[in-house]
């Protein structure tokens, strides 16, 4: 486990008055492979964002900014990859989650909900990467901010 990811767990919540619960060894055992099991290939790749399936994502480095549009303050889980933090991180609801991040150094990360209707994930590569209900709305969220003649960048537009 990263002692360094759990100190900046606790500044940031700290420094932003988040809410944040942590689920047991074993619930984020079972938690994390229920999500596997739903979005993720069944390959060895690792890390874990490179096997979601089916995936959609949009090449940006501040597309961080944007969760709180998707997740809409609703109560999240959020993971990290198991070699980094094996912990499942329940975000309480009506509480900004890129305020959050803003105090939060850079790290893959994973964004659920308890009945798995999606997961988010933003890498290392700056790839904000959706799957399942939150899919559409990072197709849509690309193609409104392209019609303002925003591109990714990879310098592709999304109209």
């Amino acid at each position: 486990m990263n002692e360094y990811l759990k100190e900046s767990l606790i500044e940031a919540r700290e420094a932003t008055g988040a809410v944040l619960e942590e689920m047991s060894a074993l619930e984020s055992l079972f938690f994390r492979n229920k999500v596997v099991e739903k979005f993720m290939q069944r390959n060895n790749s690792f890390p874990l964002w490179e096997r979601v399936s089916p995936g959609y994502g949009v090449h940006d480095p501040k597309a961080w900014h944007w969760l709180d549009e998707f997740l809409r303050k609703q109560e999240i889980y959020f993971f990290f990859d198991e070699s980094n933090d094996p912990t499942i991180y329940i975000f309480q609801p009506d509480q900004s989650f890129v305020k959050f991040l803003s105090e939060f150094p850079k790290y893959v990360y994973y964004i659920t909900n308890e009945s798995l209707d999606f997961i988010l994930t933003f890498n290392d590569h700056d790839f904000l990467i959706a799957s399942s209900t939150a899919e559409p709305r990072l197709r849509n969220k690309a193609r409104e901010l392209s019609k303002t003649c925003w591109v990714d960048m990879d310098g592709k537009s999304y109209l």
